[in-house]
């Protein structure tokens, strides 16, 4: 199929172009890549398609008034602006055999030359067939579990596993976990019973626009499942797929540690309040330290720097043994504002040792630990 003709509301067409857009590669050497393709099919609609090679998104049909089905790949950035600028409320679009496209809309015409929808890349059915068990949760949740950790994920390109989150599905829960070797973010939920165990590392950069492109909608469901080379996302809306990565991911179980020596249990705003005006004397200072001094009920947090210093103090409630210890602040801050609830729980052992930051009640609807290797203190 290479002519096509339709008809379509210029905004669904838009809000379609803009999702598939999150697969378009900023820089390629293969120009079918920069192409958003488009395949009309009587009775079904119009869908869009992009493919990077590691990430593609499919959209579900949007309604279309169909005259002649077929498909053609555009030049998505150059289509798009296309139909941005486009007076009125309806688009068509017409191409001929020469994959000469036009874009039609009341006095206004614009033609752009189109590519061979047989050269754009798509998935092999055979390999999408192949995933063996499905997973459905609630979109808005899984969206909120990849933003509460996706902070952690490591930048070292030197240890590519890590540049992506641990997906593990085990003991009827979904496991969402970063590590970049300062730190841990965990997040899981509860699923339903008799769960197949599965177990991947998706690249953050695809949980990062999958994260963007979930709705608001916080009843659209979603479904995961996995083949040996991809993970699949599911929603009402799209279709996106994501090459995994490929190494063993860091036992973080044995990392986590029950053994401790002081647990604070503190008020989450206070405490976040409290780290934020600690940096503000250092904003620009990559090294920034502070110190928490932990003793009879009270946190002390003060931190300095050649343009000032900072003292704060904050009631809590404590149990164990006196404390200092040395911290990265944003650390501690990112996990902080990735945490819902008002009180929470902070697990010491010695100066040296991480610390553990997590759910005082196990009420939320996903259960969630931070843990955080803390800085040498001064000689």
């Amino acid at each position: 199929m290479s002519q096509l003709k339709l008809m379509c509301e210029k905004a669904l067409l838009l809000e379609a172009l803009n999702l598939v857009g999150r697969a378009v590669p900023s820089r390629t050497t293969l120009p079918i890549l920069e192409c958003v393709l488009l395949t009309a099919q009587e009775g079904v609609g119009l869908v869009l398609s992009a493919n990077d090679m590691d990430m593609s998104i499919i959209t579900t049909p949007i309604e279309a008034d169909i005259d002649i089905p077929g498909s053609v790949a555009l030049n998505a950035r150059l289509f798009t602006e296309i139909i941005r600028k486009m007076p009125g409320d309806y688009i068509q679009i017409e191409t001929d055999e020469r994959l000469i496209t036009k874009c039609i809309c009341g006095q206004a015409k614009l033609e752009i030359a189109g590519l061979p929808a047989d050269e754009f890349p798509l998935i092999p059915e055979e390999e999408l067939e192949a995933a063996q068990h499905r997973y459905t949760i609630k979109a808005s949740i899984l969206r909120d579990m990849i933003k509460q950790t996706i902070f952690s994920v490591s930048l070292d390109p030197s240890k590519v596993v890590l540049t992506g989150e641990l997906f593990e599905i085990t003991d009827n829960s979904l496991r969402v976990v970063s590590v970049d070797m300062f730190r841990i973010s965990y997040r899981s939920l509860a699923l339903a019973e008799d769960t197949p165990s599965a177990s991947a590392v998706v690249p953050a950069k695809a949980l990062n626009e999958l994260s963007r492109a979930i709705s608001g909608d916080t009843e659209d469901e979603l479904t995961l499942y996995f083949t040996n080379k991809r993970v699949m996302f599911e929603t009402s809306n799209f279709t996106m797929s994501a090459r995994l990565l490929e190494g063993e991911f860091i036992r973080y179980n044995q990392i986590f540690n029950q053994d401790f020596t002081t647990a604070v249990v503190i008020d989450r705003a206070s405490l976040l309040g409290s780290l934020e005006r600690s940096i503000l004397v250092a904003m620009e200072n990559k090294q920034i330290s502070i110190t928490l001094d932990i003793s009879d009920d009270a946190l002390v947090i003060t931190s300095q720097s050649e343009k000032g210093q900072t003292y704060d103090e904050i009631p809590c409630e404590t149990d164990g043994t006196d404390i200092k210890i040395y911290f990265n602040p944003r650390y501690l801050i990112e996990a902080l504002r990735a945490i819902e609830e008002e009180k929470i729980v902070i697990k010491l052992n010695t100066p040296k040792s991480p610390c553990t930051i997590q759910s005082l009640t196990n009420e939320t609807i996903t259960d969630y630990k931070y843990l955080i290797v803390p800085l040498r203190g001064p000689a």
